[in-house]
């Protein structure tokens, strides 16, 4: 089912809803929140740096910009510049409310959004003055205010209503502050609100990792035959949305379905959990991924306990297999950790001022070059199977973003299986899920040895889709072309809109999203490169190593602040 409207029934519809619900509010209803920070750490301002915050600094009654931002240890160091007359229209707020700016052709002020407010008053800091460099203690900033976009009551004016954005916690810092990047956001349509449902075609950094993504919406039901979404981006990143589809799957209520990473749909009938899970130390984690609980497995063993130096870790499985079976599925439920984020986000920051070359180079490297470098630094969750002459690569699954678990099939051949009998369970195998240093969690696993029972497959189409501005962007997402849609600056929101398929007899629906497409991370670093560390990322495993160190030394700064924040 590939075409639902002509498209001048999708242009008249477009152009409706703009006149209805855009065009009236354009430029009226935007408001901005604050989020305060009591106790402003070395990491905090690393985060704003790294995201271009316009950092204030205010000591009494006088306000200042706190320019070339660097961290050493707890100390801020940087250079106090003048403030410009337009920065002194919101230096301070109602904390407490949704403040209202403007965002108009003659009156934007949508830079507040960049603001971060600093407020120092340690009588020991000496008195600032245009010029200054300075070196602050974190312990001398007294706390932090953070302008954001307030989307309940902005976005209230648009035809995206009601679209709730996750609010994940995470050692104190919000992800917002705490995540370096992101994927383009997907937000599903439930009875009045639009809820977060995932994140598509993670990893895919730059145009030569462009990929597909099949992202399962469970729970998704439609309303007056309509499946409504929203496509948001939601950190400094320009997302390039090349396909958008809706797939319908129909098939037994006694079973469920799942696309793999190439995009081939395998039904589930009869999972199994490990009869044992162990770390590579030999600690028992079957306690975390027998059932879907949100306790899982981090691979974060040192390596003293692992005894590998690149810090990679391991999950190694064991199923018991019925009698002549050769094949089955891997199930897990899994997600890429906010550590692995933040990570990668201290790995931009080596380019210093080069970053936006090297992200055009690295579009034009061959993207056999680029994912073989992902899999060498085990971004990627590696599997393996247990064989008599040792242990074969089988496939990986790709990133899937920080934000949120996926559930995830792998479909594995297992007729050459090193195959254990025991008393206790039999006929088993063993699979191996290998990851870098905190990249993944896992929540879950278990194998499927049952065939795949027949179902059918809906390719839907959107029906249209429009920007939050009332652009129609539909063409951009009905084919996998040259044409996409381009969400180029944070907040970015398009609302997407599917027909139902035809419901059949004695079957239920699962719907996917199915979707290609890439993003590039926009990063204003003025530090220079640091070229002799950069070139250790070619050896493989030096970014889980890379990664572990620094785990090291963040658990080592932050030691004090955490104890003190955990005490009763």
């Amino acid at each position: 089912m590939k075409t639902i409207l002509s498209d001048k029934v999708v242009r008249k519809i477009a152009v409706l809803l703009a006149a209805l619900f855009l065009f009236p509010f354009q430029g009226c209803n935007y408001y901005y929140k604050v989020q305060t920070v009591s106790k402003v750490t070395a990491l905090d301002i690393r985060t704003y740096d790294s995201v271009n915050k316009y950092m204030i600094l205010h000591q009494g009654d006088s306000a200042w910009n706190l320019k070339n931002t660097g961290v050493n240890g707890d100390v801020v160091c940087g250079r106090i510049e003048a403030l410009p007359p337009y920065r002194h229209a919101y230096l301070t707020t109602d904390p407490t409310a949704g403040n209202r700016y403007r965002n108009t052709d003659n009156h934007n002020e949508t830079y507040i959004l960049d603001e971060v407010q600093l407020y120092v008053n340690d009588p020991a800091v000496p008195k600032f003055h245009a010029g200054d460099s300075v070196q602050i203690a974190c312990t001398s900033i007294k706390k932090a205010e953070v302008y954001k976009k307030a989307p309940g009551r902005t976005t209230a004016s648009w035809v995206i209503p009601g679209v709730v954005l996750p609010v994940l916690i995470i050692g104190g810092i919000s992800i917002a502050a705490f995540s370096k990047s992101s994927c383009p956001l997907i937000y599903i349509k439930k009875d009045k609100n639009f809820e977060f449902a995932g994140e598509i075609f993670g990893g895919a950094v730059y145009s030569s990792l462009e990929r597909h993504d099949y992202l399962p919406l469970p729970g998704f039901k439609s309303s007056k035959h309509q499946y409504k979404l929203v496509i948001s981006n939601g950190l400094p990143e320009i997302q390039y949305i090349n396909l958008a589809e809706l797939w319908i799957v129909s098939h037994p209520k006694k079973s469920e379905v799942l696309p793999d990473r190439h995009g081939r749909i395998h039904s589930i009938t009869m999972p199994e959990t490990p009869v044992q899970a162990l770390s590579h130390s030999g600690s028992d984690i079957l306690p975390m991924v027998s059932k879907p609980d949100k306790s899982c497995f981090l691979f974060d063993e040192e390596p003293s306990l692992t005894g590998d130096s690149s810090a990679f870790n391991d999950a190694l499985l064991t199923f018991s297999i019925p009698e002549k079976t050769d094949s089955g599925k891997l199930l897990i439920k899994a997600g890429n950790s906010m550590w692995g984020d933040y990570t990668y986000g201290e790995f931009t920051r080596l380019f210093g001022n080069t970053y936006g070359n090297w992200i055009k180079k690295q579009g034009k490297e061959p993207a056999e070059k680029n994912i073989h470098w992902k899999e060498k630094q085990r971004f990627a969750l590696m599997v393996y199977l247990e064989t008599k002459t040792g242990w074969k690569f089988m496939d990986f699954f790709d990133l899937i973003g920080p934000l949120g678990a996926r559930d995830l099939i792998m479909p594995v051949d297992i007729s050459n299986a090193l195959i254990t009998n025991t008393s206790e369970y039999g006929r088993t195998i063993r699979i191996k899920l290998e990851s870098g240093f905190k990249f993944w969690d896992l929540d879950y696993a278990a194998m499927d040895f049952s065939k795949d029972t027949l179902f059918t497959v809906n390719y839907v189409q959107p029906s249209y889709a429009i920007t939050e501005s009332g652009s129609d962007v539909t063409q951009d997402l009905c084919r996998d072309d040259n044409s996409y849609y381009i969400q180029k600056n944070t907040g970015d929101q398009g609302l997407v809109v599917f027909q139902d398929s035809p419901d059949l007899s004695g079957m239920k629906k699962s719907i996917f999203l199915h979707t290609r497409g890439y993003y590039e991370h926009v990063r204003n670093y003025t530090n220079p490169p640091d070229i002799k560390q950069l070139r250790t990322f070619l050896i493989p495993g030096r970014f889980s190593k890379f990664s572990y160190d620094n785990h090291v030394q963040f658990m080592k700064n932050n030691w004090a602040f955490a104890t003190e924040n955990d005490l009763p």
